[in-house]
């Protein structure tokens, strides 16, 4: 399973991004400079550094305070869940709303740009999913949890201390406001994708990091993680809902 198949990953992807922001991968192919995540330099630790101090740049712009304001491994932390948030979602909603496998390791961004972080994707043609919620639960651990998110882990043990068990923690909430989110857009779909996400957090991989815990009002899973993603030392920041320091 390797994304080379013949459904075009570019309009599935299209139709996924609109559930919202966080599931947006730019259709158009990547231009010059633009970064592999499957390749060396994107998660490479100079390169995370970089991303990094954006982050503390955008954390500390709105209360008036330079970047170093904000703690290195505070920043590392919200931009390691954004990514995984990034990177999660369009594969999920991609696997559970049109079957087919699109491959993480074939996004990329481009490090020279002045905005938010963006995604494109060199991948033309994707495989089908095959053996059901349990086999995209394999890809997804394979290509995005094993894969980039484990290769970003390590680019930032490489450029600062950020504690691991905090990003696995982060890659188990993004995951789960992933599904969550997904079930809100598509709500045919919500029992099969928490099915991926518990399949997932049982996994070694995931284990430890959190669970559901009970179902709201609507009847969608509460996810509550076992760690804290250290936002409430952020300027002007305070906890999340599915945060571990919560009464």
């Amino acid at each position: 399973m390797e994304g080379t198949g013949t459904t075009a990953v570019r309009p599935v992807l299209a139709e996924v991004g609109r559930i919202n922001m966080l599931f947006a991968v730019e259709t158009a192919p990547p231009g010059p400079g633009w970064l592999s995540l499957g390749g060396r330099e994107a998660l490479a630790a100079h390169a995370l550094a970089a991303e990094v101090e954006r982050v503390r740049r955008r954390l500390s712009g709105p209360a008036g305070r330079p970047g170093a304001a904000v703690e290195w491994r505070v920043a590392a932390s919200v931009f390691q869940q954004g990514l995984a948030t990034r990177l999660l979602s369009p594969v999920l909603a991609a696997g559970l709303c049109h079957g087919v496998l699109v491959d993480a390791a074939r996004f990329h961004w481009d490090p020279r740009r002045e905005g938010p972080l963006a995604l494109r994707t060199s991948q033309e043609g994707a495989d089908a999913v095959t053996g059901g919620t349990a086999g995209l639960a394999d890809w997804v651990e394979r290509t995005v949890v094993l894969g980039a998110l484990a290769r970003a882990a390590r680019g930032l043990a490489g450029a600062g201390s950020v504690a691991p068990g905090l990003l696995r923690g982060n890659t188990a909430a993004a995951l789960a406001g992933a599904v969550r989110a997904l079930g809100v857009d598509r709500p045919a779909l919500r029992v099969r994708a928490e099915e991926v996400a518990a399949d997932l957090l049982g996994r070694p991989s995931l284990a430890g990091t959190g669970g559901y815990t009970g179902v709201d009002t609507d009847g969608a899973g509460v996810f509550r993680r076992t760690t804290c993603c250290l936002y409430y030392r952020v300027p002007g920041g305070g906890y999340c809902g599915d945060c571990a320091l919560r009464p």
